[in-house]
């Protein structure tokens, strides 16, 4: 279970793959999932993730009702 979230925290990014596509998703310290990410330019972090071996992360910068946002980053 994702622990709750504050503003701050800092969460792995990930692909992982769903059917013929591939979804980038972020999780907590223990491997729980948060959820899916989706931005403009979301396609490139997959592709660096997956062809190039970069890792990223996603820092919490706002919560707003039930709405996350996050910055992604590399680390």
């Amino acid at each position: 279970m994702l622990t709750p979230l504050k503003v701050g925290d800092v969460l792995k990014v990930r692909v992982t793959p769903s059917g013929t596509r591939m979804v980038l998703e972020v999780v907590d310290a223990a491997g729980n999932l948060g959820g899916s990410l989706t931005f403009v330019g979301y396609l490139e972090v997959i592709d660096c993730i997956i062809s190039r071996g970069f890792a990223y992360q996603a820092v919490l910068i706002s919560i707003s009702g039930g709405i996350y946002e996050v910055r992604v980053e590399p680390v």
